[in-house]
């Protein structure tokens, strides 16, 4: 089903339009950055989601578009969503995969990671947010506008839920690239004064610069006023953000290094060197999950 507004003015910050040097990109496949569906696990078409899947597409030489029928705020669902196809949950919970994650393979990413919720005790609904994060691996750029851009419609997402369903807790937890995704659904919902929708948001070896979430930086203000409490889970041995991310960004990411200035009142760094790597924070037995929950 599809569901979004396109009347509301949203406070809208477009990402301009910048390319990423193949040999970088070629680097981040080469440490595993990019991540293939070829899982054993059969994915269910069932898995309850937001899907943006379909609403952007690249063209050939590398410009950033929405396809027919889409606007920048609109979003799918798929499954049940508690709150919306079924009863309403009193918590619930939203996982934002990161980059190169072809639909079945968020898909399995969404089952792994609510099975180390489960484990760590976590029994409230759960859902995903699959967005259009496999573009070709020389993409980077690219897929970092889209993440951007699939934060207005996860912002738009729980704008619509928070209103349907005003008593239950919505929690944001995102890995990787995701981060993109959840902090600008942030500052889309502080720009439109949605200042009580997100209880936490909970950043995984996120692949945003680590001194965007400070209290001086890009996000650090929306943080604070829009999000109840927010952890970030860095790794200093973190291979692929230390080197791919540093590459590509000319900067470190708050997933390797914490938050670079004054952090946000609300805002907490923990560092979680015992996970395995960079794709094993979310899975149960290697990675922090058990550390996050502890946090709600």
């Amino acid at each position: 089903m599809s569901h979004g507004h396109d009347s509301r003015q949203h406070g809208a910050q477009n990402v301009g339009r910048r390319r990423f040097l193949g040999t970088a990109a070629t680097a981040a496949a080469g440490t595993g950055l990019a991540v293939g569906a070829t899982g054993t696990a059969a994915a269910t078409d069932t898995y309850p989601r937001v899907t943006t899947r379909g609403h952007y597409d690249i063209t050939w030489y590398g410009s950033v578009y929405l396809t027919d029928g889409h606007t920048e705020w609109d979003y799918d669902t798929a499954g049940d969503i508690p709150g919306l196809d079924s009863a309403a949950p009193d918590e619930f919970l939203v996982h934002v995969h990161g980059w190169m994650n072809e639909p079945d393979s968020a898909i399995e990413g969404f089952q792994t990671a609510e099975a180390s919720y489960r484990d760590s005790g976590y029994d409230r609904a759960v859902i995903g947010f699959s967005w259009d994060s496999d573009s070709s691996v020389f993409g980077w750029w690219d897929s970092t506008e889209i993440a951007e851009e699939n934060g207005k419609k996860l912002a738009n997402f729980v704008e619509d839920y928070r209103q349907a369903n005003p008593d239950t807790t919505i929690r944001l937890v995102c890995h990787s690239l995701g981060a993109r995704v959840t902090l600008r659904c942030v500052e889309v919902l502080n720009a439109n004064g949605v200042t009580e929708a997100v209880q936490s948001v909970s950043l995984l070896g996120g692949a945003a610069d680590n001194d965007a979430v400070s209290a001086g930086g890009r996000y650090g203000p929306d943080l604070a006023d829009a999000v109840g409490q927010v952890d970030n889970y860095w790794k200093d041995g973190d291979d692929v953000l230390n080197w791919a991310y540093t590459t590509a960004e000319f900067d470190s990411a708050v997933g390797e290094e914490g938050c670079e200035g004054a952090q946000p009142g609300n805002y907490q760094d923990h560092n979680v060197d015992y996970v395995t790597d960079h794709f094993s924070y979310y899975e149960p037995g290697e990675g922090c999950i058990g550390d996050v929950v502890a946090e709600w």
